[in-house]
């Protein structure tokens, strides 16, 4: 509803993950939630009058930006997913 990628992976898989010991993917797929917690809040921020459209959007590029420097799958996968 934002345009934010939210999820990346079904969790319902995430026990078949942990029994082989696949703790690199379950990190990954847990790693998202956080930066769309942080994202859902600056916006809610805005609606609140608290940051400005200006600080919004440069609050948003640098998210983006840090995520899209990581060489990890995951986070390109997320940046290529945001509206």
């Amino acid at each position: 509803m934002l345009g934010f990628p939210g999820k990346l992976d079904d969790g319902s898989k995430v026990w078949e993950r942990y029994q082989p010991g696949e703790i690199e993917s379950i990190r990954n797929y847990c790693a998202p939630t956080p930066r769309n917690t942080l994202l859902v809040f600056q916006r809610f921020q805005l609606i609140r009058g608290l940051c400005d459209e200006e600080q919004y959007r440069r609050d948003c590029k640098l998210v983006r930006d840090t995520l899209a420097r990581s060489g990890e799958a995951h986070w390109r996968e997320f940046v290529g997913r945001w509206a």
